[in-house]
């Protein structure tokens, strides 16, 4: 069971103490360099990527249960006394499935993504020890006739490819043209082609909605399979439809898509992921990219909605070429702008790669926390129901201002959460989320120090950033094992105090300061007339 840190400085040198820490932090388990996790049955796959290539690892793996009762005898009891109490394990995918549909009825936990359910188990996390650079990655984009691969006329014209690995760049353009107007086999053979470089992550702008599902459809509607897996096998799209949170008032509705020993990353949900403060005019690639001054200099144009017609002119036919060869160049600049905070918070969360892209922050804390508890063979609570609270501060007097000063206090409610010791005795004995909230503050402040000198303590503190604005939003959020409503409850109390004060400070300053708006963790003032 894990101490405090207070507790584990009485007896362990600070070696012993930065490593006890790590565990939490990090997981249990030390393997560095894991680009992909592939579960099977009893064991999972392991991709474990170096200067020299892939390498690859087997090792045993055993989905599991929870449950608040010994269901039968092969229950084992864990330690603690939190809700789910009692675990057992299964040698086979199989067995896990049929127990889960005998017991649906039961009050039951457990992690139905199989990747994660082994990461939050085991403690493996992807990444570790890994810079965004280390990690091979291929960057594509496609040129079509149509929106829709079964509308009349349907056909892929170009794939163009920006692949990147020990920093060395490749581009490849595939043509119909060049395999006698076959677009299949051109198809098949970009597979192939891809299979042979091996990347560990596939990107592309909107690739889940329209280029990875044209291709897949485009193959079977012809007899084939977009076999792009590390083994060979085909991709793999969900039939249900799973929902991307753009913010509080609108979902993307997609199919995931797996692809077996790879990440697939989609740049406009990373575009939406890192555009906080909704800065960008339109999430489509080349409107993002003007708009981040990444366009290059040298940059072939074309009015891609007369590719259609126009490519069977042999003259626009070659411009179209000419055009398309850099495109695949466009996400892989979003990828190599927007991707680094998720990619270094991988090294935290027992969660893969393209799921942290797809998930919300308050699963990953949840499955941060879990594992905490779970590695230690602890008991994992319950989640809490929700409740109605009252929350921060926010209003705005209307009228136009000069000379405005605004005070902001850095990372409010983190600073509350450590002040006052923010946790649940009952759901956190060990408080493992306090301490996950100090460690990750104390990181962002260091990186943050140093953020100017190095993009990479730049990205670090931007990593950890995101990681400590979300834990609010976990205590407060349903369906969540450690959450803790009526810790969201208190911090939004307490940062109204803070943020009242704040006002009545600027209200009776003798100066005669006049309120432009206050929000949450600030307020805005000027000079009154």
């Amino acid at each position: 069971v894990l101490f405090g840190l207070a507790m584990i400085g009485k007896c362990m040198n600070s070696k012993e103490v930065m490593m006890k820490a790590d565990k939490l932090i990090y997981g249990k388990n030390e393997i560095e360099n894991i680009v992909s996790i592939e579960p099977t049955d009893s064991s999972a796959e392991l991709f474990i990527e170096t200067k020299n290539g892939i390498e690859s690892k087997i090792v045993s793996n055993k989905y599991w249960v929870l449950s608040n009762t010994p269901v039968d005898s092969s229950f084992a009891r864990l330690n603690g006394e939190l809700y789910y109490k009692y675990g057992r394990q299964f040698l086979t995918r199989e067995e896990y499935v049929t127990f889960k549909k005998q017991n649906y009825k039961r009050d039951i936990y457990s992690i139905h993504d199989s990747k994660e359910s082994l990461m939050v188990k085991d403690g493996f996390t992807y990444y570790k020890g890994m810079q965004p650079k280390d990690v091979s990655i291929l960057s594509f984009d496609i040129e079509t006739t149509t929106l829709d691969p079964e509308q009349h006329g349907a056909k892929v014209l170009l794939i163009s490819n920006t692949y990147r690995k020990n920093n060395k760049i490749v581009r490849k353009l595939f043509a119909y043209t060049d395999y006698n107007n076959s677009a299949t086999q051109m198809i098949l053979d970009w597979a192939k082609w891809v299979r042979e470089i091996n990347p560990s992550i596939i990107c592309g702008h909107n690739i889940y909605s329209f280029d990875l599902k044209y291709l897949s459809k485009y193959l079977l509607m012809n007899g084939q399979e977009l076999y792009l897996g590390r083994n060979g096998s085909a991709l793999k799209f969900e039939d249900y439809e799973s929902k991307f949170r753009v913010d509080g008032t609108r979902d993307l509705h997609y199919n995931k898509v797996r692809c077996y020993g790879r990440e697939l990353v989609d740049t406009m949900f990373l575009a939406y992921k890192y555009d906080i403060g909704r800065k960008y005019e339109s999430y489509g690639l080349k409107k993002i990219i003007a708009q981040e001054g990444l366009e290059a200099s040298d940059r072939v144009f074309y009015d891609a909605s007369k590719i259609r017609e126009a490519y069977l002119n042999s003259t626009e036919w070659e411009q179209i070429k000419e055009y398309c060869k850099h495109d695949s160049d466009d996400s892989l600049k979003l990828f190599d702008l927007m991707s680094p905070p998720f990619f270094y918070m991988t090294q935290s969360v027992p969660k893969s790669f393209q799921s942290m892209i797809e998930s919300a922050s308050g699963s990953q804390i949840n499955s941060v926390m879990v594992r905490s508890y779970l590695q230690e063979k602890h008991s994992v609570p319950k989640a809490s129901t929700a409740v109605e609270y009252e929350g921060a501060i926010s209003f705005g007097n209307p009228g136009i201002y000069r000379n405005v000063f605004k005070v902001d206090v850095a990372s409010l409610y983190p600073s509350i959460m450590i002040e006052y010791n923010v946790h649940s005795p009952e759901k956190d004995p060990n408080k493992n989320f306090l301490r996950l909230v100090k460690t990750f503050t104390e990181k962002r402040l260091y990186h943050k120090a140093l953020a100017k000198t190095d993009k990479y303590h730049d990205d670090m503190q931007a990593a950890f950033k995101i990681f400590i604005n979300s834990c609010y939003g976990f205590l407060g959020s349903t369906g969540l094992n450690f959450n803790m409503p009526e810790g969201a409850a208190f911090i939004t109390k307490k940062g109204r105090e803070i943020l009242s004060k704040s006002i009545e400070w600027a209200q009776d300053n003798p100066r005669n300061f006049r309120i432009v708006n206050a929000d949450t963790d600030s307020i805005s003032f000027t000079k009154s007339n």
